[in-house]
């Protein structure tokens, strides 16, 4: 991903800078450029999300509650 994000920002610039692409065209290509890299990134995280990983729902579709317990600084957990 990185390497496509410092090519194709590398390459608008050098056609901005030599005077190959407008300021409006420019800014097309940096959005361009920069979506085609986290737009896909989305997609795959919803689609690969560890469901075996999440906690189970409850009855009726109700989603399980987490809970987190903080630790005394001794590494004991606190009591409530």
């Amino acid at each position: 991903m990185s390497t496509g994000l410092t090519f194709g920002t590398i390459s608008a610039l050098y056609g901005y800078a030599n005077g190959i692409v407008n300021q409006e065209q420019y800014s097309f290509l940096v959005t361009a450029v920069i979506g085609s890299a986290v737009i896909p990134t989305l997609i795959a995280g919803m689609a690969f999300l560890p469901r075996h990983l999440l906690p189970e729902a409850g009855a009726a579709g109700e989603r399980a509650a987490v809970v987190c317990v903080p630790e005394a600084p001794n590494g004991d957990l606190a009591e409530e």
